[in-house]
């Protein structure tokens, strides 16, 4: 949010006998308040907003469906906070300040019991859809000795004309421009600073397909990693497995935006915080979601149904199973197993029961170890408390260290097993005694990753954290090395 801009401190160079009137959409909210309330119900009540589309024709009465039914809390919705510093402002120099709106009438007393700033609050009543002529016509005849009008759209234009005063809101320089040659004196202008494509970039977050990286696993297990159709296949299957998870990214975003209002941090991402237009991720990402199953499926049919199968297992995991303590866990290693299986699948190689084996248990255990550290803080805080949208309490340690080291331990003797049995006999590998310094580096990485785990010393997903600690890039390049000179 913006600090209050200089103009904002010092108040309106215009008569206080004069009532400000104040839009919501886009001007007092940094967003739209029917697309939160079409959001809320899409994730919590789909069939009610399924139903409320049918009377979209209707602008009013689908406004006061929509209300009605998504009951919408807009406490810690994303406010312009220097409007509202502006607003204060002006009301104790004595002005009063209305709030005019086409949101239906239940969104506007909500909002003026939140904030508290409002001499009136007025809004569509599900017949009149107070927008556009309707709006200007209803100032008009309220203030008929005139008003300041806030607003931040084209379709403000009207009003902004009729006002004897503008507060301009992040408006295009098209409609400044207008503001301008229609010679209603600019009072304050208030705009946020753009950051380009970077909110963008946060909510897709790219940094976290460094974990796709595993579909390319079956290309050098497979020996494929010398034919240039295979490896641009598979990068090409990488590329959208990464689409497919930054839509699900946007999916996740869109449906925890109260809760994510409400967390200390979160409240940071760009929908809860109103950096984005949610209607922007409502489009994004069914869009980004379809084009990488449809892409898929030229790469290859069974390709496209693991990625409906992630997509699936993916918003199970999202929308209520990340709650359920170790099935969370199961379900993680699932998800990157399961990229493993896109990989042998895009390049149309036979799947192997021990690589798909030994990637559950080991992810298996990886899931767990994050989930422990998480315990183990709880425990030490000694509260006894369930940890919050995960399902675990502190004194759940044990079970999750017992089962996540477990689970290590039975992924590296499926490693021995398939050294023994596959990999030996399979004729691919000249020196393949080498082979057996991967088990023994695997399980020095693990051993590390559990041991700061317990420690609680363990913040970031495990997979992440490899990635950029320089002792488990070591072990990877030594690995990387050893595989070669068995070959």
């Amino acid at each position: 949010m913006l600090e209050p801009t200089t103009e904002a401190h010092r108040g309106l160079a215009a008569d206080p006998a004069l009532p400000l009137v104040v839009d919501l959409d886009g001007t007092l909210l940094l967003g739209d308040s029917l697309v939160e309330c079409f959001a809320v119900l899409l994730f919590r009540k789909p069939l009610a907003a399924a139903g409320a589309l049918r009377r979209i024709g209707d602008r009013a009465a689908f406004k006061r469906r929509l209300a009605g039914d998504a009951l919408l809390d807009v406490a810690d919705m994303p406010w312009r906070e220097d409007l509202v510093a502006l607003i204060r402002t002006e009301r104790a120099r004595g002005r009063a300040v209305h709030l005019v709106t086409a949101a239906d009438q239940a969104i506007a007393d909500g909002v003026a019991a939140a904030l508290g700033v409002f001499d009136t609050a007025t809004g569509s009543d599900g017949v009149r859809n107070l927008k556009g002529d309707a709006k200007l016509a209803h100032l008009r005849g309220r203030f008929p000795d005139g008003f300041l009008y806030a607003g931040d759209s084209p379709a403000d234009l009207p009003l902004f004309a009729a006002a004897r005063g503008a507060v301009l809101c992040d408006v295009a320089r098209v409609v400044a421009t207008e503001v301008e040659r229609c010679g209603t004196p600019v009072l304050a202008t208030l705009a946020r600073p753009r950051h380009g494509a970077r909110p963008w970039l946060k909510a897709l977050r790219p940094h976290q397909w460094s974990k796709n990286i595993l579909l390319f696993v079956p290309l050098f297990v497979g020996h494929a990693f010398t034919d240039p159709v295979q490896i641009a296949t598979a990068t090409a299957g990488f590329l959208l497995l990464s689409l497919m998870v930054s839509g699900t990214y946007l999916v996740n975003d869109l449906a925890d935006l109260a809760a994510d209002r409400r967390h200390p941090t979160k409240r940071h991402r760009p929908f809860a915080s109103g950096a984005l237009p949610l209607a922007a991720g409502l489009a994004a990402a069914p869009l980004m979601i379809a084009v990488a199953i449809a892409a898929g499926a030229l790469l290859s049919p069974g390709f496209a149904a693991l990625l409906l199968a992630y997509l699936v297992l993916t918003l199970a995991y999202s929308f209520g199973l990340k709650r359920e303590p170790l099935l969370d866990a199961v379900l993680i290693g699932g998800l990157f197993t399961l990229r493993v299986a896109m990989g042998a699948a895009v390049l149309e190689i036979r799947q192997s029961p021990w690589l798909l084996s030994f990637s559950f248990a080991f992810f298996v255990s990886l899931a767990l170890a994050k989930r422990h550290a998480e315990v183990m803080r709880a425990a030490a805080r000694s509260d006894g408390d369930e940890i919050a949208g995960r399902g675990y309490r502190g004194d759940d340690w044990p079970l999750t260290l017992v089962f996540g080291v477990g689970s290590g331990l039975v992924a590296l003797v499926i490693m021995l097993l398939y050294l023994a049995e596959d990999a030996a006999p399979s004729g691919f590998y000249q020196r393949q005694y080498w082979l057996y310094a991967v088990p023994v580096l695997m399980s020095l990485w693990l051993c590390r990753i559990w041991l700061l785990s317990h420690r609680r010393e363990l913040d970031d997903d495990p997979v992440v954290f490899a990635l950029k600690d320089r002792t488990s890039l070591l072990l990877g390049a030594v690995v990387g090395v050893v595989f070669f000179l068995a070959i």
